[in-house]
């Protein structure tokens, strides 16, 4: 069963990139509920580790998501933005949201309607801005907003009953998988796991970099909300991951390579134990598996198939969710190929 209480407060923090700390609170509250004494660097990547000794293996899902900065606020209060992470202009206009300020500000990206021309023009960052519904600059300061203040789409989190929709899911659902598969998980019978939950992932993977310095890992398995193109007008040989599918098993992506033999251990473990997996191979796209990688690691992807994401809102399946959570699990018990 899905703790849908839990994930709905990991999907609507507001942290995007390099502004964590909202979701890293709520994360650090289920760890600490669960029993574990978490740890944090000083970039705010944040573990528990089971077991002891090496080798070593990092399952690491990163709490930020894409989002905005703001880079200027004009006399009428309104806000020009840039992106922090992968956001296309396109679909932004009209969505809802929220300013990190003093408080949580709402806001409406807003761009020239089709009425007055604006349907002819191409929807760039230049020409969208923020509506938080001030009427200077000198009443978004009151409320804290300035260049460098931080903001990212509106929590929208919904239950569908099979699904789950919401923005962040990449990769909040992959938090919460990690989250879950701790809960009643023993310690490896030799070395140590390291649970991370990262930062500045959609910004360069630079959380796990830090991290990937500081420990070492034998191993790195990356834990992702990923690309799930099932949908009108895509070639069945396009399809990264499909809704309903598994637990996605990555092998390939712009960042890595994955590690035959711990692939391999991963789908040893997956059909032993009866777990519905799909394969994962997608020239898009990178993970915090590719800072382990190039820090010496043998690397590998668990995925939950998620539609839509780096935008407003996106929408997985409620079994792969499931499924993620009892390999993950099985991975943390038993983690050596």
């Amino acid at each position: 069963m899905i703790d849908v209480q839990l994930l709905s407060k990991l999907v609507n923090a507001p942290a995007p990139s390099g502004f964590e700390d909202m979701v890293r609170g709520i994360i650090v509250e289920a760890l600490e509920d669960a029993g574990f004494e978490p740890q944090s660097d000083q970039l705010g990547n944040t573990y528990v580790v089971l077991g002891e000794g090496r080798p070593l293996m990092i399952l690491a899902a990163h709490m930020d998501e894409v989002g905005f900065i703001v880079r200027y606020v004009d006399e009428r209060g309104f806000l020009r933005i840039i992106p922090l992470g992968g956001v296309r202009a396109q679909m932004l206009p009209g969505s809802e949201v929220v300013v990190i300020g003093e408080k949580l500000i709402p806001g409406i990206i807003g761009s020239e309607p089709p009425h007055t021309g604006g349907q002819a023009q191409q929807v760039t960052f230049e020409n969208l801005y923020v509506d938080i519904g001030v009427s200077s600059r000198e009443e978004a300061e009151e409320l804290g907003v300035k260049p460098g203040t931080p903001l990212t789409f509106a929590g929208n989190f919904r239950d569908w009953g099979r699904r789950v929709s919401g923005k962040a899911l990449d990769d909040r659902i992959g938090c919460y998988a990690l989250i879950e598969a701790l809960r009643g998980a023993s310690a490896p019978a030799t070395g140590s796991v390291v649970v991370a939950f990262t930062v500045q992932e959609e910004v360069g993977t630079r959380g796990a970099a830090a991290l990937a310095s500081s420990l070492n890992p034998n191993f790195g398995v990356a834990v992702e909300g990923t690309i799930a193109n099932d949908t009108p007008g895509v070639a069945e040989d396009k399809i990264v991951t499909r809704l309903g599918g598994g637990a996605a098993i990555r092998l390939l992506d712009r960042s890595m390579i994955a590690s035959r033999r711990l692939a391999g251990h991963l789908v040893e473990l997956a059909e032993s134990n009866s777990i519905r997996y799909q394969v994962q191979v997608s020239p898009y796209g990178g993970t915090d598996a590719g800072r382990f990688l190039v820090a010496g690691a043998e690397t590998a992807g668990v995925s939950v198939p998620s539609r839509y994401i780096h935008s407003p809102v996106s929408l997985a399946d409620k079994l792969d969710v499931e499924e993620a959570v009892k390999l993950l699990r099985l991975v943390m018990e038993n983690p050596w190929p």
